[in-house]
C-alpha cells in the first residue's frame, strides 16, 4: 500500500518538474516543451485471481519533448536573427576549424534557437560561440554539396577585396520614334537641345575608380525607305577620346564618325567625333534583326587600326590605369511609338570597387546575403537545415540544443523550401511553444496530485496505528 502513494508522489514530483521547467523556459528562443507521460503498474501471473488484482502504481514512462511550432517573434531589427517556419533545425558546429571549414560529423548540434550574431573573427555564431553551419551554393542558389558533412562554418568578409575593372555592360533603351531629327554636326553635350536623349551609368577602372559613362543619341532624318538611323556618341567624365568606340564586327552597329561644325556653338567645334549608329525599320527593330543584343566595343590598348594610337578609354579617365582594359556594351535598343525616351532593361556592370560591409541579411530560402557600400550583393552561402524521422527522439544537451541517437534517427540534411525542414524567416526568432496558460493549470493539477497521495500515505499509517494499538 505505501508502495503504490509512494510511486504516485514520485510521479506528481515528477509531473511538478516537468511543468516548472517549461515554465521557466517560456522566454528561452526556440525552447521546445515537455510533457511527461505516465503508466500503471501491474504484474501478475498464472496464480493470480485477475478478477480482484488490483495495480501497484504508477511510473513516469516518458518525458516527451513536444516540437509544435512556435510563435514568431516579427521583425527584431537584427538580420541576423532567424525563424523556422516548419520542422527544420539549424545545424551547430563547436569550432570553425578555420584550416578546412570542416567538422566531424558527431560533433553537430541542432538547434530552434536562430538568435545569431558575428564573433570578433566574422562567423555566425550563436551567444555560447557554436558556429552556424552552411552549405556552398552556385549560381542560382542551390546547394553544391548537400550532406551533413559538407557543411561549414562561414566568415563573412569585411568587405569586398580588390576591385575589378568593368568588362562587360549591359543597357536596354527605346528610342521615341516620334521625336524630331536633329544635325549632329551641332552636336555639343553641354546643350541638351542638340541631342535627342542620354543616359549614363557607372563604370569602373583597375584601380576600383569610379566614372561615368554617357550615352547621347541623335536621331537622323528619316530616309526614302523610311528606316530610321541614331548616332551614339559616348563620353566618359565628359571626356570624349578618339576612336573610344570600335564597333567591328559587331551585330546591328555600324561605325560613325562625323566633324563638330567650326561655326556651331559647341564645346566640341571642329573635333571630330568617332561613335556608333543603328538603323530601325518601319517596325521599330534594327537592321540586320538580329537573335542576341547588339555589341559595341570601347577600345583602350590597341587603336592603331585607326591611326590614333595611345588616344583611348585609360585617357579619357584620366590616365594612370591599366591601358589594356576593354569595356563590352551588350545594347538591347528598339524604337517603338512614343514621345519619350526609356532605360527598358536596368544597366549593369561587372566591375566594382573596393566596398565595405554595410548590411547582412537573409531570404525565406536560407540564402545569406552580404551588401557593401560600393554596391555589391553578393549571395555567400546557404544556411544548412536537417530534421528527422522521431525528433522525440532526440538528446537533449542544453543551450536549446539537441543532439541525434538512435531512436531520433540520423540527420537528414535540408534545404529552406525545399522538403520537409520549411522556411526561414529573417529578423524574426521563434518563440517558446509554451502555453503559460495551461502551464499553470498543470500545476494545480500537480499539486492536487501531490496532495492527495499525501493524504492517501496519511490514511494508511493511521490504519496502520489502529492495528498496532490493538491489545
Amino acid at each position: 500500500m505505501f508502495g503504490i502513494s509512494l510511486s504516485g508522489l514520485n510521479a506528481s514530483q515528477k509531473y511538478l518538474d516537468v511543468t516548472s521547467n517549461n515554465i521557466s523556459n517560456a522566454n528561452s528562443y526556440g525552447f521546445k516543451k515537455s510533457r511527461a507521460e505516465f503508466a500503471d503498474i501491474y504484474s501478475n501471473n498464472i496464480f493470480t485471481a485477475t478478477k480482484t488484482a488490483t495495480g501497484m502504481g504508477t511510473l513516469t514512462s516518458t518525458v516527451a519533448q513536444q516540437f509544435s511550432q512556435g510563435s514568431l517573434t516579427g521583425d527584431t531589427g537584427n538580420n541576423l536573427d532567424m525563424a523556422i517556419e516548419g520542422n527544420g533545425f539549424f545545424v551547430l558546429a563547436p569550432s570553425a576549424n578555420p584550416a578546412d571549414g570542416t567538422h566531424p560529423t558527431e560533433s553537430r548540434t541542432y538547434t530552434r534557437n536562430g538568435a545569431f550574431e558575428l564573433n570578433p573573427e566574422g562567423y555566425v555564431v550563436t551567444s555560447s560561440g557554436d558556429y552556424l553551419q552552411f552549405y556552398d551554393i552556385n549560381d542560382k542558389d542551390q546547394a553544391t554539396n548537400l550532406t551533413i558533412n559538407g557543411t561549414h562554418a562561414l566568415r563573412i568578409p569585411s568587405d569586398t577585396g580588390a576591385p575589378k575593372m568593368s568588362s562587360r555592360l549591359t543597357m536596354g533603351v527605346n528610342l521615341p520614334a516620334n521625336d524630331k531629327a536633329l544635325d549632329v554636326t551641332k552636336f555639343d553635350p553641354t546643350d541638351s537641345s542638340t541631342y535627342n536623349a542620354a543616359t549614363s551609368q557607372t563604370i569602373h577602372d583597375s584601380l576600383g575608380g569610379a566614372h561615368t559613362l554617357t550615352y547621347y543619341f541623335i536621331k537622323n532624318p528619316a530616309a526614302a525607305d523610311g528606316t530610321t538611323t541614331w548616332n551614339i556618341v559616348t563620353m566618359v567624365d565628359g571626356n570624349n577620346a578618339d576612336h573610344l568606340v570600335d564597333v567591328t564586327g559587331a551585330n546591328g552597329l555600324s561605325q560613325a564618325q562625323f566633324t563638330v561644325n567650326n561655326n556651331a556653338a559647341s564645346s566640341l567645334a571642329g573635333k571630330t567625333i568617332i561613335g556608333a549608329s543603328m538603323t530601325f525599320d518601319t517596325s521599330g527593330r534594327l537592321i540586320p534583326e538580329r537573335s542576341e543584343p547588339q555589341t559595341g566595343m570601347f577600345l583602350n590598348n590597341d587603336n592603331s587600326a585607326h591611326g590614333a594610337a595611345g588616344r583611348t578609354l585609360s585617357i579619357a579617365m584620366g590616365g594612370g590605369v591599366d591601358d589594356t582594359q576593354d569595356v563590352n556594351l551588350v545594347l538591347n535598343a528598339t524604337q517603338y511609338g512614343s514621345s519619350t525616351f526609356t532605360v527598358s532593361e536596368t544597366p549593369t556592370d561587372d566591375g566594382y570597387s573596393t566596398g565595405l560591409l554595410k548590411n547582412v541579411s537573409v531570404n525565406d530560402d536560407g540564402v545569406l546575403m552580404a551588401t557593401y557600400s560600393n554596391g555589391r550583393a553578393v549571395h555567400l552561402a546557404k544556411v544548412a537545415m536537417a530534421d528527422f524521422i522521431n525528433p522525440q527522439g532526440l538528446t537533449k544537451i542544453g543551450d536549446t540544443q539537441w543532439q541525434e541517437s538512435i531512436d531520433s534517427g540520423k540527420a537528414r540534411p535540408q534545404q529552406a523550401n525545399v522538403g520537409t525542414a520549411g522556411s526561414i524567416k529573417g529578423a524574426n526568432l521563434e518563440q517558446s511553444n509554451v502555453d503559460l496558460t495551461a502551464s499553470l493549470v498543470d500545476l494545480i493539477v500537480a499539486q492536487r496530485t501531490y496532495q492527495a497521495n499525501c493524504q492517501s500515505l496519511q490514511t494508511e499509517n493511521t490504519m496502520m496505528d489502529a492495528i498496532m494499538s490493538v491489545r
